[in-house]
């Protein structure tokens, strides 16, 4: 088990260092949480989440999903069982035009796959339901590492280092959530070769036990 709990935590390190995938897709809702997370022993501060839903509709220009009574720019964020709705009849739609293609007819009958992305409050505010979004993904456990918007200037021909540059000043919460990634990978394989060193039993089962922690929080969350 040890030798299986090193080998996930490669997979994963590893992952995160190869050369992502990249698609682009469409914003199909908006979403915020805020709250206090504690940070010293003096007090919490305050922190607010922003989160895209996206879907593949693998378009280069927005196409802005919009009901008769919104205006652009008064920037009204439906939530997204309204956009799921009108997203689903235009996917429809699209399909109906590719019948002729088997691959296309068969993949119909599955529901839109709908992504939850973290990102930046500036793209937050910029982008509107149904804009375009250019996300990287890791290529073995398709994990989002990066993204640009198409407000941006360059959005569609930046390369990756440029955008991991980027991507570290502005958006630390999803800089966190790789940089977490990391640390679970590096935890799971120190503790299973602490495992393997240490003779004495109790100590390798309680290390174990420790291990089957990590990994499950590095194979379910990160």
């Amino acid at each position: 088990m040890s030798l299986l709990f090193a080998t996930m935590a490669l997979y994963a390190l590893l992952d995160l260092f190869q050369k992502p995938k990249e698609e682009i897709q469409f914003v199909l809702a908006h979403e915020s949480q805020s709250g206090y997370r504690s940070t010293s022993k003096y007090g919490a501060s305050h922190v607010r989440e922003n989160f895209f839903y996206c879907i593949p509709f693998r378009s280069r220009i927005p196409y802005r999903l919009r009901g008769g009574n919104e205006i652009d720019t008064l920037l009204t964020f439906e939530s997204i069982y309204v956009r799921r709705g009108e997203a689903e009849t235009l996917w429809d739609s699209m399909q109906a035009i590719a019948q002729q293609n088997e691959k296309v007819q068969a993949a119909s009958t599955q529901p839109i796959p709908t992504l939850r992305v973290a990102i930046d409050e500036k793209s937050y505010y910029d982008l509107e339901d149904g804009d375009s979004i250019r996300l990287f993904f890791s290529p073995w456990r398709n994990k989002i590492v990066g993204y640009t918007v198409f407000t941006w200037p360059r959005w569609l021909d930046m390369s990756f280092s440029e955008v991991s540059t980027t991507i570290k000043h502005l958006n630390p919460e999803l800089n966190r959530w790789l940089l977490t990634t990391v640390v679970f990978a590096l935890i799971s394989l120190a503790l299973s070769v602490l495992t393997w060193i240490l003779k004495t039993f109790q100590y390798s089962v309680g290390l174990f036990v420790f291990n089957c922690v990590a990994a499950a929080m590095l194979h379910w969350f990160y």
